[in-house]
């Protein structure tokens, strides 16, 4: 896939999926009622998500480890290889030179595993408390293959990943070439070559300049600390030429033309060459490459060893809900609620793991409604606006095309995530007077995040992460209010499966759910139950 389709890490991908409670709890209908005044509700509403594809800026599904992926592994995921590209491009002289370690395929599967647990209490015959604590486990594993069989490219043997004695050979060459510069400039200043004036001194300036230019590329490609023509600060580049490919012969032609021409004027020929990589990398490599420290990247593996979990509190939520209606046919439910930031923010130091919730404060106002003009027929629905409020954070800041960035990226943003508009409809089929069909359709709508540093707009973060989904569902719901001596408090239970069959804007989760229902009531305070709304004799 193109570079400019890849989005920046995991976590963009749902920035929306952690503030599903935008949307009715799965295993249930929209809640056009509110609790009896005097009675708690206690409920537990389990809920699973898992998504291994998403929808791209044009709708296209593709795997969830394509941001991650590339048709030929160089600079486009492993930023700390441009400079070396470079200096291979002025030792062969091929300005078209791009690094190839192969074609690299990162597989990813990820699930959400919500527990929220919610209580309700009827403040009046109208108004209701609600609050919910969500207990949250994420986790993605992951997978990563690389195909080499047009790879020009293999591991940097001047790093800690390549052989033994490679380095140690590297090092004499650029002694050799060192002691090359400082005898053809004694030299040139002591008269030798025919200097001041002769040909051979002209010859020996071009030599001494070629000497050092040959040992500055090859410092950069090598980059071993200490060794290089910076401060030595700069990360090792992970890839090499193999020795076989046209630019590794390039390498090895310059340094043979070299030590000829040091010859010719009468100097030590190298007795070194630049050692270079015989074999392909591996998937093994690249993820030894994220994770060693000579390349800087300071990351996990993209092929880590157990599944990648983070398991904890998601944001916190607390709630008011008012009834405008409840009659038989009709049943309209307002709600206000206020999301907390106490959910487990991600590691900007792994691609791999999800946060538990966003830790921002949100708003969301919701309308929940049920018109059932007969026995058995309706049509519910759900609507909610959610105000993502801002907040601040550590994020590596980084190009939608690079997703692998260096900690040095990393800043402190302000962040304001796009809010969320969130639309279902629910055709019921009311089976018994307590159990309920339904099937679902629904479109959801987040906004473009917005980024900041010290006031500045970061729109590399910006990019892609609008999101829109239409997906549909169906499941069954069980609400019993009658007991055998009339209305009594009720009793609720459902299980529901929905999925997001279509997406755009860039980095739209494919999301399947799956959910259980179960509301238990008790009476707290006042007499008795006032006759249900809206089931049936």
């Amino acid at each position: 896939m193109s570079a400019t389709a890849r989005s920046l890490r995991i976590g963009t991908l749902v920035a929306a999926v952690l503030t599903g409670s935008a949307a009715p709890a799965v295993g249930q209908l929209p809640d056009p009622w509110v609790v009896p005044r005097g009675a708690l509700r206690v409920s537990f509403e389990p809920s699973y998500l898992n998504f291994d594809e998403w929808f791209d800026a044009a709708g296209d599904r593709l795997p969830l480890g394509a941001y991650l992926s590339a048709d030929t592994l160089g600079v486009g995921l492993l930023p700390t290889l441009a400079p070396a590209e470079a200096a291979v491009r002025a030792i062969s002289g091929d300005a078209t030179f791009r690094f190839n370690a192969g074609a690299f395929r990162a597989r990813l599967d990820a699930d959400i595993r919500r527990f929220p647990f919610s209580v309700a209490l009827g403040l009046s015959s109208r108004l209701t408390f609600t609050a919910t604590v969500p207990l949250v486990t994420t986790r993605v594993q992951g997978a990563a293959t690389l195909d080499t069989t047009d790879a020009d490219a293999g591991v940097n043997l001047a790093s800690s990943l390549g052989r033994a004695g490679a380095r140690d050979s590297i090092v004499a060459l650029f002694a050799e070439l060192d002691a090359a510069a400082a005898a053809l400039e004694s030299g040139i200043a002591s008269g030798s070559f025919g200097c001041p004036s002769g040909p051979t001194c002209d010859q020996a300036r071009a030599l001494l300049d070629r000497v050092r230019t040959l040992r500055s590329d090859l410092s950069t490609l090598a980059g071993i600390p200490g060794l290089t023509t910076g401060d030595g600060s700069s990360p090792a580049p992970p890839f090499a030429p193999l020795a076989a490919s046209a630019a590794g012969q390039a390498v090895t032609q310059a340094i043979a033309d070299v030590s000829a021409e040091l010859t010719t004027l009468g100097l030590t020929a190298l007795a070194n060459g630049y050692a270079l990589p015989t074999a392909p990398s591996s998937a093994a490599s690249v993820d030894g490459i994220l994770a060693g420290g000579d390349f800087g990247y300071g990351l996990g593996p993209l092929s880590p060893a157990e599944t990648v979990k983070l398991s904890g509190l998601g944001d916190i939520e607390v709630g008011l809900r008012y009834a405008l209606a409840q009659g038989p046919r009709l049943r309209a439910v307002l709600g206000l609620l206020a999301r907390l930031p106490t959910g487990k923010r991600d590691d900007p130091g792994n691609l791999l793991d999800l946060a538990t919730g966003d830790r921002q404060p949100d708003v969301m106002v919701s309308l929940d409604a049920a018109l059932e003009p007969g026995a058995r027929l309706g049509m519910w629905l759900g609507a909610s606006y959610t105000l993502q409020l801002p907040d601040r954070l550590s994020r590596r800041v980084t190009p939608a095309d690079q997703p692998i960035a260096l900690p040095a990226s990393e800043a402190i943003v302000d962040r304001n995530l796009g809010d969320i508009l969130r639309v279902s409809l629910h055709p019921t089929l009311r089976l018994t007077p307590t159990f309920r069909a339904f099937v679902s359709a629904f479109y959801s709508r987040k906004g473009a995040d917005q980024y900041s540093v010290s006031g500045q707009p970061v729109t590399a973060l910006d990019t892609l992460t609008a999101m829109e989904t239409w997906g549909f569902g169906a499941g069954l719901w069980y609400r019993a209010d009658r007991g055998r001596r009339g209305p009594a408090l009720p009793l609720e239970a459902g299980l529901a499966y929905d999925a997001a069959f279509f997406g755009n804007g860039g980095t739209t989760p494919k999301i399947g759910r799956l959910g259980f229902s179960l509301r238990l009531y008790y009476r707290l305070w006042g007499g008795s139950v006032p006759a249900p709304a809206g089931t049936a004799n």
